[in-house]
């Protein structure tokens, strides 16, 4: 395949310490996480207690706020706009965006990796997010044959089959990047907290509108 893969592999190896692919959690982690978010919450909730004026003031926080205290999932209220990837079974719903390739902010957002294929066209759209409800999280219950569905516009879906899950790949396995001939789309989220621990990979594959509705209906 004559694409320029290898030059930016090695200019991406020797910037990984700069660039490194998002990371994210275990299921003990998350439930860890889980615990420390009850316990921080509990301690605001003591402080309002304490405060002068009205105590529900803290539920007029600005959304991005509470969203960091607790996640997202995809039944927030926010407004995520086109494109988005969503799924039902997965418990994903996100705005698609562009991104620079570091570890993203909390929210409800599918980063693309710069450089790879525009959604919807021929090539590898590689998409990550961290493993939050609502966000990627879902995709450690992925199973093959699960289908994604990419909204351009209201009346514009495009729809994904999952075809392979990778659960352990290296933090600098860059060979997932790499353009493809099909219309693919690479979903990445971790598995833990660390740098250089291992990703959680789901590549899926563009398939015809009435296959997918035959598996999940009018989605």
């Amino acid at each position: 395949m004559n694409h320029p893969f290898p030059e930016r592999l090695r200019t991406l190896q020797a910037a990984a310490a700069l660039r490194r692919i998002p990371f994210l959690r275990t299921a003990a982690r998350t439930r860890n996480t889980a615990g420390t978010v009850a316990i921080v919450a509990a301690g605001i909730a003591l402080v309002v207690l304490l405060l002068p004026g009205p105590r529900g003031a803290l539920f007029g926080a600005p959304g991005a706020v509470i969203s960091n205290l607790r996640g997202s999932s995809a039944t927030d209220s926010i407004v995520k706009g086109y494109p988005r990837i969503y799924s039902v079974k997965l418990n994903i719903d996100l705005a698609v965006r562009p991104g620079d390739g570091r570890t993203p902010p909390i929210a409800p957002i599918a980063f693309q990796y710069p450089h790879t294929a525009d959604l919807g066209q021929p090539g590898n759209t590689y998409l990550y997010a961290h493993d939050r409800p609502g966000m990627f999280y879902g995709l450690h219950n992925a199973a093959i044959g699960d289908i994604l569905v990419v909204a351009l516009a209201a009346d514009r879906k495009l729809y994904y089959q999952v075809t392979e899950i990778h659960g352990q790949v290296a933090w600098n396995d860059f060979a997932w990047l790499r353009p493809s001939g099909d219309n693919r789309l690479t979903l990445q989220t971790c598995n833990f907290s660390g740098d250089k621990d291992p990703r959680f990979i789901v590549v899926s594959k563009a398939v015809p509108a009435d296959q997918a509705k035959r598996l999940v209906g009018d989605l």
